[in-house]
């Protein structure tokens, strides 16, 4: 199994460093001091996943105080495990059958103590991190082969391996439901995170895009305040 964790990196490195949203359509103009920026550096420095999506959101904070709003308050809720990754490669889920999200965590769910344990769980976020990402590049409707041959071109900039090849390109003809991609998150810094990284996917020019980004909002409950904050700085 790859290192998931480096695999956002390399994917969040590509982003930050051409501009551009997975679609490879559209262009967006580069900001230097945005959260996307601080997450990307953190993550590829080796200090962790939590650690970086504490810092990144914390650069969000930073600017939404200097501009005079109130930053958010910050949550610290236990994030269950994600649903198992499908680790076919290439075994689409069936229409008929979608994977069942975990139930929600319960406010008394025990820490985790073991480092295995806490490793296992952040590869499993970073797992789920590079999902919303696909799924939002998918969110205008689909994506062709065209378009796919672009992505994974300039990934091999970053070095994917070819393991890693095999999990985006399945996860670009399986998309994850919004459902599946939300299920047991709670803390708001990866609800923030999560939704940054999704609008770093795409530029919102078309209504189902829109739809689809209100949904994710929706289902993370971030505030529409802050979702609109993330959309200006991304």
């Amino acid at each position: 199994m790859f290192n998931a964790e480096q695999l956002l990196g390399k994917m969040m490195a590509e982003m930050v460093g051409s501009g551009s949203g997975y679609g490879y359509k559209k262009h967006k103009k580069q900001k230097g001091s945005n959260m996307m920026s601080s997450l990307t550096s953190t993550l590829m420095s080796g200090k962790g996943l939590m650690t970086a999506i504490g810092l990144g959101v914390g650069a969000y904070e930073i600017l939404k105080s200097k501009q005079g709003a109130t930053p958010p308050p910050a949550f610290s809720q236990p994030m269950a495990s994600p649903p198992p990754i499908n680790q076919g490669y290439g075994a689409p889920s069936s229409p008929a059958a979608p994977a069942a999200p975990p139930p929600l965590p319960g406010a008394s769910a025990p820490p985790r103590q073991e480092s295995g344990s806490s490793a296992a769980h952040d590869d499993e976020l970073a797992l789920r991190l590079i999902q919303v990402m696909i799924a939002a590049a998918h969110a205008d409707g689909g994506m062709d082969s065209d378009e796919e041959g672009k992505i994974l071109g300039r990934l091999q900039g970053q070095g994917i391996s070819q393991e890693e090849k095999r999990f985006i390109l399945a996860e670009m003809h399986d998309p994850k439901p919004i459902d599946y991609l939300v299920a047991g998150i709670k803390d708001q810094r990866v609800a923030q995170t999560m939704y940054g990284l999704a609008v770093s996917a795409v530029v919102v020019d078309t209504a189902q895009e829109r739809a689809w980004l209100d949904q994710l909002g929706t289902a993370l409950s971030v505030s529409e305040g802050m979702r609109r904050f993330i959309e200006a700085e991304e």
